[in-house]
Parts: structure tokens; C-alpha cells; sequence
């Protein structure tokens, strides 16, 4: 139980790592379009270095590029989120519920849970297989990678949801709302 907990937690880290690094790389391809476009196709511009050819600098794959990133990244996103047990629910039942009732709704929750990422893991292995032989227009790359993101995000969701499901077998500590988690330990901080 401790390995796949602890598989779980850096699975959720790399994920991070991962988000930030294509943020980053979709942050510096966006300022790099809005310069070359409003800059470096600015009348200004043109006139004053009319015998340079500047449409060498403009690189329309660059917005492609963006739009692949950032499907990584809500893809990703959902993992991270899920592992923080942010994503919408409904818990006015669930709190009035005995503890051992709301370990039981737990474990049914994510049998439930681990269910869909299964059939989400294989339709997007059925995905990627439709859609490996197409190219994406501007960058000629093969669109099952696109598709990837997919299957990424519901291995990922599926070893989170393992990990709370043994969780609750062994009778762990009950999971709270993350907004519930993460204030005593912002008090205790801003405290000491």
C-alpha cells in the first residue's frame, strides 16, 4: 500500500514538473506570435527594414505548437486535480454519514471511478490507434501523440484512484475536501 502511495504522490509530481515546463514553453511561443505579429509585421517596421524579408521570423506552426501544449496540459491538469480530490462532488450526504459509512461510499466511489479510467484508457488506446496515421497540418506531426493525452491522463487518474481505494480499505485517514486540508496547514505556517 505504501509503494503505490508514494508511486501515486511522484507520478502527481512529474505531472507538475511537466505542466510548468509546457506552460512555460506555451508562454514564451504566445509572446513570440504577438511580437512577430503586431512588431515585426508592424507598418513601422516594414517600412523602415523594407529590403529585409521578416516573414522569415513569422512561424505559423508556432500556434499549433500552443494548442498541442496546452491539451497536455488540461489532461495533465485533471490528474493533478484529481489527486487533490478537487474536482466537483457532492458531499452534503457524504458528511452526514458515520465514519464507516463514509469509508464504504469511498471504496464504492472509486471501484466506480477506477471503472472509468479503465474504459477511458482503452478508448484512447482506440483513438490513437484511428488517428496514428493522420499528421497535424502545420508541424507534420503524427496525431496519435495528441492522443496520448488521453491514455496519459487515465493511467494517471487510475493510479491516484488505486491509491485512494487501498486507502480506504485499510481504514486510512478519511480524505477531506483539499480546502479542508490545506488551511490548517496555511494557519499552522503563517502561526509558526
Amino acid at each position: 500500500m505504501k509503494a503505490i502511495q508514494l508511486f501515486s504522490h511522484w507520478t502527481d509530481r512529474i505531472c507538475r514538473y511537466i505542466m510548468i515546463i509546457f506552460m512555460a514553453v506555451a508562454f514564451v511561443c504566445t509572446v513570440y506570435q504577438v511580437f512577430s505579429r503586431y512588431v515585426l509585421q508592424s507598418p513601422l517596421v516594414m517600412d523602415t527594414l523594407s529590403g529585409v524579408n521578416l516573414s522569415l521570423l513569422n512561424f505559423p506552426w508556432l500556434e499549433e505548437l500552443i494548442r498541442y501544449l496546452f491539451i497536455w496540459i488540461v489532461f495533465l491538469g485533471i490528474g493533478v486535480v484529481y489527486k487533490l480530490k478537487g474536482h466537483a462532488q457532492v458531499e452534503i450526504i457524504i458528511n452526514f454519514l458515520p465514519l464507516m459509512w463514509k469509508r464504504r461510499v469511498g471504496i464504492v466511489v472509486e471501484l466506480l471511478n477506477m471503472t472509468l479510467f479503465s474504459v477511458l484508457f482503452v478508448k484512447g488506446l482506440a483513438m490513437m490507434k484511428i488517428t496514428s496515421g493522420q499528421l497535424s497540418p502545420s508541424l507534420g506531426m503524427n496525431m496519435g501523440y495528441m492522443y496520448t493525452a488521453i491514455v496519459a491522463c487515465s493511467l494517471i487518474c487510475f493510479i491516484h484512484s488505486v491509491s485512494f481505494l487501498l486507502q480506504d480499505l485499510t481504514g486510512g485517514k478519511v480524505r477531506k475536501n483539499v480546502k479542508e486540508e490545506e488551511s490548517p496547514a496555511v494557519t499552522a505556517e503563517n502561526v509558526g
